[in-house]
């Protein structure tokens, strides 16, 4: 089973070139959440029927070709693999015979009373839920051991929290492309971004910045007292 929908790219969905890479994520997390509402298995439900929740544990997008406003797309999205306890969507964006962009989002279960994770199989995603040959090839990166240079504070607010009153997703990507230039931005030629989602944040919470160059690549890391929050890498 595949989620497949054709929309046009709004005015709010473009920076000040193209698409905006948050609105890229948001595509791809729309994606996500509504095919997994198709197959009965999204956070509401698995939240009402087991007591659980579903996590993204990361998601790399790959960059083929720029959307521009009111430009129409085809957005599908399916599962490529499934473990005990992990699951990975894959979601392609097409305009026309040509891919724009190429996400993969791996999730996984926790039970909201012990914080544990738990197997997939265990809210519903059974044998009757089948995978996909992935479209394109996805390689998550391990993004540790990296030195980092702290560049700012960031405080959480009100329009960054989610319906689960943590910090939603897509914002941590709004943080992390803020550390760069509006010129920057139009200049650089973005092939990949990867996100590790580690632990949540809450609304009034403060972030510390990290970051660092290496060849072609940077690096991103969030903090929140000291402890790990996201950690990303972006390939130019």
């Amino acid at each position: 089973m595949e989620l497949t929908k054709t929309q046009k790219v709004s005015a709010s969905m473009v920076g000040s070139n193209s698409l905006s890479g948050i609105s890229a994520f948001c595509i791809v997390q729309d994606a996500v959440t509504e095919f997994m509402g198709e197959l009965k298995i999204d956070g509401p439900t698995i939240k009402r029927k087991y007591n659980a929740f579903w996590v993204f544990v990361r998601t790399r997008i790959k960059f083929y070709k720029s959307l521009m406003w009111n430009d129409e797309y085809t957005v599908t999205a399916f599962i490529s693999s499934k473990s005990l306890a992990k699951m990975n969507i894959d979601v392609e964006v097409r305009a026309g015979s040509d891919i724009a962009l190429y996400g993969r989002v791996e999730l996984c279960v926790l039970d909201i009373a012990t914080q544990k994770i738990k197997k997939i199989a265990t809210v519903g995603v059974d044998d009757t839920i089948t995978t996909q040959q992935a479209r394109e090839e996805i390689t998550f990166s391990r993004l540790d051991n990296m030195e980092l240079t702290f560049i700012e504070q960031i405080k959480v607010r009100s329009t960054n929290i989610d319906y689960s009153h943590h910090t939603n997703n897509v914002e941590y990507i709004r943080f992390i492309l803020n550390t760069y230039s509006t010129r920057e931005l139009e200049e650089k030629d973005i092939k990949e971004i990867e996100v590790a989602y580690l632990s949540q944040t809450y609304e009034n919470d403060v972030l510390d910045v990290f970051k660092a160059k290496r060849s072609g690549k940077d690096y991103i890391a969030l903090q929140c007292g000291g402890k790990p929050v996201v950690k990303c890498e972006i390939v130019f």
